[in-house]
């Protein structure tokens, strides 16, 4: 029996459904059996990243279910070829695979090591080459995004996501799914950015959810400061200068 025989002998004995998580093995394959494997028509790759990562490097061939959508009901039952998964270094194909083995899917394979392992392996990578930021773009950093800010989220998307690519509100609430008030709003001011539409918009923008919600805390605590700021400085004592000051202290 061949080593690829073996892996997919250990994938298929693993037919009775775990009771727990903490229960699921996870078989794994390396990179250059994976890569015979589709050479071979044998196996479907599915990159469990998010769509940012996938568009700035990925595995020809393979497909994009990232883990943040991964709904282990509706994900297509893969009978007919070895169902691989992989990430960047293993772990997030991991937790993908115990998903899909606890809703009783064939179990799937981990590809070990994870894209980084096939690029060590001197295997073949798409890599997508971004165009230069257009001159009216100013990219805000993740850094920035985290202090307070007064700009307004829905500022940030208009000047900086859809004017640029002659988007209008219209289409922007019809391709990401809301109602054009939805988008009028964010736009206006008068509706946060919650984590669905994060979740919608970094999809659509090919951006991580957590960079519209941090443009939405920065919006939020500089508002908060303005309103507020002032009164909680007199009115609130740091714990820690409270205890120096009484000489009180309290174990737990």
């Amino acid at each position: 029996m061949t080593i690829e025989d073996t892996i997919v002998a250990r994938a298929q004995n693993m037919s009775s459904k775990p009771e727990t998580t903490a229960d699921v093995e996870i078989v794994e394959a390396d990179a250059e059996t994976v890569a015979r494997w589709l050479a071979n028509g044998e196996a479907l790759l599915v990159d469990v990243r998010e769509t940012s990562e996938y568009e700035q490097e990925h595995i020809p061939g393979s497909m994009l279910v990232p883990l943040s959508v991964l709904d282990p009901d509706t994900f297509p039952r893969i009978t007919i070829k070895k169902l691989v998964l992989h990430c960047a270094i293993g772990k997030r194909s991991a937790a993908a695979a115990k998903q899909l083995i606890q809703a009783g899917h064939t179990p799937p394979i981990n590809l070990k090591g994870g894209i980084k392992a096939w690029r060590e392996a001197g295997l073949e990578t798409e890599i997508f080459d971004l165009p230069p930021p257009l001159p009216e773009a100013k990219p805000v950093t993740v850094e920035e995004a985290l202090k307070p800010s007064d700009i307004p989220p829905g500022n940030i998307l208009v000047e900086e996501f859809m004017k640029p690519q002659c988007i209008d509100s219209e289409e922007l609430a019809r391709d990401v799914g809301l109602p054009v008030s939805h988008i009028a709003a964010i736009i206006d001011s008068d509706r946060a950015i919650d984590a669905d539409t994060a979740f919608r918009l970094g999809r659509y923008f090919s951006t991580t959810e957590d960079f519209w919600l941090r443009l939405q805390i920065a919006y939020d605590l500089e508002q908060a400061k303005k309103r507020s700021g002032d009164e909680i400085q007199r009115t609130i004592t740091p714990r820690k200068h409270k205890e120096i000051k009484t000489g009180v202290t309290y174990g737990c």
